[in-house]
């Protein structure tokens, strides 16, 4: 689970340290894009979700169902909204962090860095 709250950190807030760091800033939204990918298509489960499971299963826990970030934000802060919804705002800030880098590379300096 810990895995995972590092990964939903990485993928919302990344973009902040990625300035001028090409290295960081292409891995930040290759992350971005395959997290798109992993919210929009249901037969691809996210491998942080299937070892979660796995290993819940295995030290005798029923093991939790559903996407991560909809069980969490369910059980923490939005009780009964429906999956479809979590997953669109989940896309949507991906999709507004991506926007971020696009203005980044419009604005870029002289010597192209962005």
């Amino acid at each position: 689970m810990f895995l995972h709250l590092l990964w939903c950190a990485w993928v919302l807030l990344g973009w902040m340290v990625t300035r001028y760091r090409p290295v960081l800033r292409r891995l930040h939204i290759a992350s971005l894009a395959y997290a798109i990918v992993i919210e929009l298509v249901p037969w691809l489960p996210c491998p942080l979700t299937v070892a979660e499971t796995w290993l819940e299963a295995r030290a005798g826990i029923e093991p939790a169902h559903g996407p991560f970030l909809v069980r969490v934000l369910d059980a923490v802060a939005y009780p009964d909204l429906p999956e479809w919804l979590v997953v669109g705002c989940a896309v949507l800030v991906c999709v507004a962090i991506l926007g971020v880098y696009l203005r980044r590379y419009r604005h870029r300096t002289a010597d192209g860095r962005w």
